[in-house]
């Protein structure tokens, strides 16, 4: 909960702490989190909250913590950029992760109409064909897992949903990927310039796509909104449905690509584990110092996986999500701007600063996740993870996330029940502040 005592934040941490450096953040979140749990980050000029608290009460006070700066680039646009930008007509409008009340408030309640429970069961049956067809295409062993299908599955989904055509999937992901670097990244200015070049067709792409549904509605989610506008610009314009357009055909799949790769990693390299409830870190780390080592070099303890574990009991793959997401989620910060001074974690923090606020840290707290550093599937408190945010922002995709990662994983258990990690490969992660996932994950079977 907030606090308000006052107390210096540690510089030395702060200017330690590199946030775009995302291989192994864990540790220092950790140190972070025990012994100064909120603190200032020159490099990116933003105060870091790690403690699930203090995390989960910021998002619930949204008149005191704004989400306008959600998208803000870290990196401010050069001069040039802009000038590009404007030239181009790049007129996105802040529509739902960064918008606020009131407008956030029209918007988001006819979005969230888009995806209701039924709304998504209707598309199961197309993303369940997806799923096969996607893992029939995966040729012989090994693969790189991420390029052959964690990449390329989730935006196929998202864009039939959406109702965006499959020739353009390869196009799209590649214009999302440049816009997480221009916007989360610290691009050089000659990479800024290069990313924008991408920006501005991806906009009139997705400007072109809702004018074609505008006059030709399909049985799509884009389709749906503009249904749902009746040609009312009061109730919801054309360029709003445009820049929700925009935000989903990012944040819809790069980060369920990065989820379904986190996800993949864990469960096909550690071994089944139940937490002490009266243990911690310390517990852990001394529980498994006497095991062998696994294919990762990290310790096995048993002569199976947790991929093993679910190909007998795949009634618990929702279950296994919800700890994957627990346990290493795809956003794994997101940010807000503090309108008044207030005092967080017993840190005075003015009015005007910006915060990055550390879900994984929230989601490996030890004050409510004991042995927060095991893979537990059997944890009673899952719901209480932040993957997806909290409060009135609560990731509006979250119930078409969890529906497409199920069914994956329900098709690669049935189809590649031997399925394992390559021994000895290296894992590398985009340079960033928000988005988590191996890069590359080689698997045989």
């Amino acid at each position: 909960m907030m606090e308000s005592r006052s107390s210096c934040p540690h510089q030395d941490l702060g200017g330690r702490f590199d946030p775009l450096d995302l291989r192994d953040p864990f540790p220092a979140l950790a140190h972070a989190q025990a012994q100064q749990p909120v603190f200032y980050s020159p490099a990116i000029d933003y105060w870091v909250v790690t403690r699930h608290a203090d995390i989960k009460a910021i998002f619930r006070d949204h008149h005191r913590y704004s989400a306008a700066n959600t998208i803000t680039p870290i990196v401010p646009f050069s001069d040039a950029v802009k000038r590009l930008l404007a030239v181009g007509d790049y007129t996105p409008e802040p529509v739902l992760s960064n918008n606020v009340p009131p407008g956030h408030t029209r918007i988001r309640s006819l979005v969230n109409r888009l995806f209701t429970p039924r709304r998504m069961n209707s598309f199961a049956p197309v993303i369940r064909q997806i799923a096969r067809d996607a893992v029939a295409q995966l040729g012989s062993p090994p693969v790189d897992i991420v390029p052959a299908l964690t990449y390329t599955f989730p935006a196929q989904v998202l864009f039939a949903v959406l109702g965006v055509p499959e020739a353009d999937v390869p196009q799209v992901k590649a214009w999302a990927s440049s816009r997480i670097k221009l916007y989360y990244g610290r691009p050089s200015a000659e990479e800024q310039l290069k990313m924008t070049a991408d920006l501005v067709p991806f906009w009139r792409y997705v400007v072109a796509l809702v004018a074609d549904k505008a006059q030709s509605p399909g049985d799509d989610l884009t389709s749906d909104l503009i249904r749902m506008r009746a040609d009312d610009d009061h109730v919801l314009s054309l360029n709003e449905i445009a820049s929700c357009m925009i935000t989903l055909l990012v944040a819809g799949h790069e980060t369920t690509t990065a989820q379904l790769s986190n996800a993949l990693l864990h469960l096909l390299g550690n071994p089944p584990q139940s937490p002490h409830q009266d243990g911690g870190r310390q517990r852990q780390a001394e529980s498994r110092q006497d095991l062998p080592p696994n294919d990762l070099g990290g310790p096995r303890g048993v002569d199976h996986s947790l991929w093993q574990s679910l190909c007998q009991q795949p009634a618990l793959i929702p279950q296994a999500l919800e700890e994957m997401m627990r346990y290493d989620p795809s956003v794994c910060a997101w940010r807000r701007l503090s309108l008044v001074p207030s005092s967080i974690g017993g840190v005075d923090i003015p009015a005007g600063a910006n915060l990055l606020l550390m879900l994984n840290a929230a989601n490996r707290d030890p004050a409510l996740f004991p042995e927060p550093d095991v893979i537990c599937l059997t944890r009673d408190n899952l719901k209480d993870q932040l993957a997806f945010g909290y409060g009135i922002h609560y990731c509006v995709g979250a119930p078409l996330a969890r529906l497409e990662m199920r069914i994956l994983l329900e098709t690669l258990l049935a189809e590649l029940p031997s399925l394992r990690l390559v021994a000895g490969q290296e894992f590398n992660y985009t340079r960033n502040i928000s988005f988590r996932g191996p890069l590359s994950l080689w698997v045989s079977w």
